[in-house]
């Protein structure tokens, strides 16, 4: 790796960003404008990849082709490559070996391919747990894109088509759970049924377990409590299945039980899925389920109570989500939404010292994550002290929270 391009980093930071006020434009924003001045001076789509964009920064590639160097000039106002780190006269390096397009042209994809389609989903998840799906949402939606298009041109070795169908179907998978948190639901209900024909004909049984699950989450989230049900109760009831797997099915199943009014009911799901987690992982619970714990129980339960406004009863569970969350490593997206979660619940009980103390902890994180879905949990937090009057400290802490976070 060669040396860190100070000048473009600087160059970007000298830029305003236009979604959080104050603050210097983000690599997504950078990503997102070059992309928009190509497609208007040259007709032809280049959606610049944030994560492309961070390996000139760090100098893993010294010099971008062409069309981009151009686009950054002109989005930085930069009078010539050299102002952005690029000298005239090094050489254009190779970019990274993706190798050709399989669905247009090169040989047919093979088990090499799989296996990058494979490091694609790894590469996503870390991104997502640590910078948020705002940050990569699009980026994996394309690679999904890509892989249909290779399955549908034909252009594959016999030999990996199911493994192929497999692995599309699981980055479908991440795409469908980027896309929920992002709040594009539409879009998300599209790539889960995607992900889940692909895996159905793959026959990866557990991977449509995952797909099931998240599309149950979002179809209560989107309105949709019945059919939430109707999916969670069918696997939630079926002793046959891995005791996460099943605990999931009963968290998504008690959150659209909640959303019906049956509170009771919802209870007795959340007790069941609370003793399956407490005997932690068994030997046929996928490699998925590791995040199937008791945060997760806990923070639903809580957010059930929430919604049906008893903040009150909310906080024993948001606040133990949130401890817990940070004891897991690399997983700032989760402790994210847990603190703004508990934020919003203690506001809403009028608690303000304890809501002090958890603004305090999630200031820091606010800009640094990109997650739609948080976001709104912090605007409909911040919203709740309008006309209320508030302890100095904690007002300061609400109007830095509110100038930081993108304006919806």
């Amino acid at each position: 790796m060669g040396l860190p391009n100070e000048a473009l980093r600087a160059a970007r930071l000298r830029v305003a960003s236009s979604r959080a006020p104050g603050e210097p434009m983000s690599r997504s924003e950078l990503a997102s404008a070059v992309s928009a001045w190509l497609w208007r001076e040259t007709g032809k789509r280049h959606d610049l990849d944030p994560h492309l964009l961070a390996k000139w920064e760090r100098g893993a590639v010294r010099r971008p082709t062409a069309p981009y160097r151009a686009a950054l000039r002109a989005v930085l106002g930069a009078a010539s490559d050299a102002d952005l780190g690029f000298a005239d006269s090094a050489p254009e390096p190779p970019l990274p070996p993706a190798g050709p397009d399989p669905a247009e042209h090169g040989p047919p994809a093979g088990a090499d391919y799989v296996e990058s389609l494979r490091g694609a989903v790894r590469q996503f998840v870390r991104m997502d747990s640590s910078l948020g799906s705002g940050e990569v949402v699009d980026a994996v939606v394309r690679r999904f894109r890509d892989a249909q298009r290779v399955l549908a041109s034909g252009r594959y070795r016999s030999g990996v088509e199911r493994d192929l169908e497999a692995a599309t179907a699981e980055l479908g998978e991440v795409a469908g759970w980027m896309l929920i948190d992002a709040q594009r639901h539409a879009e998300a209900r599209l790539v889960n049924a995607e992900a889940l024909m692909l895996a159905q004909i793959a026959g990866d049984t557990s991977m449509q377990w995952f797909v099931l699950s998240n599309q149950a989450l979002a179809s209560t989230n989107s309105g949709r409590p019945r059919e939430a049900l109707r999916i969670a109760q069918r696997f939630a009831e079926d002793d046959r299945l891995p005791g996460r797997v099943r605990a999931l099915f009963d968290v998504r199943a008690a959150r659209a039980l909640g959303a019906l009014g049956a509170t009771s009911d919802a209870e007795h799901a959340f007790d069941r899925a609370r003793v399956t987690v407490d005997d932690g992982i068994g030997g046929r619970d996928p490699a998925w389920t590791w995040w199937v714990d008791e945060q997760v129980v806990s923070a639903h339960r809580g957010l059930m109570h929430a919604a049906a406004g008893h903040p009150g009863r909310a906080l024993p569970y948001l606040a133990k989500s949130a401890e817990e969350a940070e004891q897991v490593v690399d997983y700032q997206w989760g402790l994210y939404i847990h603190r703004a979660n508990l934020l919003d619940a203690l506001l809403a009980a009028g608690d303000l010292p304890e809501a002090e103390r958890a603004a305090a902890q999630i200031a820091p994180m606010v800009g640094q994550i990109a997650s739609i879905a948080t976001e709104q949990v912090l605007h409909r937090a911040i919203g709740r002290t309008a006309g209320t009057p508030l302890p100095s400290t904690l007002s300061d802490i609400l109007d830095h929270l509110r100038h930081r976070l993108p304006q919806r």
